[in-house]
């Protein structure tokens, strides 16, 4: 196949730029262009030789959907025609949502847009064949009636080892990680819960792609360590040496703290969404939150190996549902 797709960071620590890297990843027998408002460093920064990257602000995509005023009327009526046939066909473009909107630039014979865990409304719904929605519970980010289908990115294991953070960590603990940038994911919330929580929380946040302020309540809080930054094997050392992973997201597209959690941690203390809302059975123990933002902390002894493998979002279930899509809406 060869794919076209649209995203705002290529690199970084976030969400959605690690399922870029993800979905690139899994495509690696597939010609790929990838569009991108910035290159960050990192390791989701690592592509195959499959792979082409372009800046926006390169000819082929600059003011690729400007349609308003004499400058969007000029490139609506001739620069996009011109590229439309110089740029080669794509059998999918697929728009990551903070990704900018190529469609009035490319010939595609399927287009996607994957929320990335925001709502999207009829309007912008409209400019794509469906949405892509990255968990079962993503369908309350789009309205009635709206075409979707489920295309969750792919899970590769967070690191190859574990590496211990130099920090010095309580005896017992458990674990957050998420950067602080609104109250769905919950930073208003984990001061409250700490509160409650027998051991200290570790919580993990990232400046990698932008800074969050750190909300007050949380800086100095007695029941929380802050880490900022860890590596990819200093989180998994921290998912597996914890009493339990806990969530206080409100809302999630994916999740992919909580995946990382499905395959490293004991336990996971959470909602049940993003990842968490698959019809297959959650591996490991899993306490649910309730509206009081009240756990129930009793658990049993660790059992079970870790880490365990997720075979519902693997590359290759990845591979086949993109071709279906496509082979789908083509036909």
């Amino acid at each position: 196949m060869r794919i076209l797709m649209s995203a705002a960071w290529l690199g970084g620590a976030g969400g959605a730029e690690r399922a870029l890297y993800s979905m690139l990843r899994a495509l690696d027998c597939d010609q790929v262009d990838v569009v991108v408002r910035q290159q960050l460093a990192g390791k989701y920064a690592e592509i195959g030789p499959n792979v082409r990257v372009f800046s926006l602000y390169n000819w082929r995509w600059r003011w690729a959907n400007l349609r308003h005023g004499a400058k969007g009327h000029l490139v609506q009526a001739a620069l996009n025609p011109i590229r439309r046939q110089l740029l080669p066909h794509y059998d999918i473009y697929l728009q990551l949502f903070h990704g900018a909107d190529l469609n009035d630039t490319v010939r595609a014979s399927t287009r996607l847009i994957v929320p990335s865990g925001y709502r999207v409304n009829s309007e912008m719904a409209d400019r794509f064949d469906a949405v892509a929605l990255q968990a079962p519970d993503n369908c309350q980010l789009v309205e009635r009636d709206t075409d979707v289908v489920l295309l969750p990115p792919p899970v590769f294991p967070l690191a190859e080892r574990s590496i211990r953070p130099r920090v010095v960590l309580p005896e017992k603990f458990y674990l957050t990680v998420f950067n602080a940038y609104g109250p769905i994911k919950g930073a208003d919330d984990l001061g409250w819960v700490a509160a409650s929580a027998p051991h200290p929380i570790v919580w993990c946040h990232s400046s990698q792609t932008m800074e969050y302020p750190v909300p007050e309540l949380l800086r100095e809080h007695p029941n929380i360590v802050r880490i900022e930054n860890a590596s990819p094997e200093e989180l998994r050392f921290l998912y597996e040496a914890c009493e339990g992973y806990v969530s206080v997201s409100q809302t999630e597209g994916f999740g992919w703290s909580l995946a990382d959690a499905l395959r490293y941690s004991p336990r996971i203390y959470s909602r049940k969404l993003g990842v968490l809302s698959f019809p297959e059975p959650i591996v490991g123990e899993y306490c649910d939150l309730n509206d009081d933002l009240q756990f129930d902390w009793r658990h049993g002894e660790r059992s079970g190996e870790l880490p365990r493998e997720l075979p519902w979002l693997s590359a290759a279930v990845f591979r086949e549902a993109i071709q279906s899509v496509g082979q789908h809406r083509s036909s």
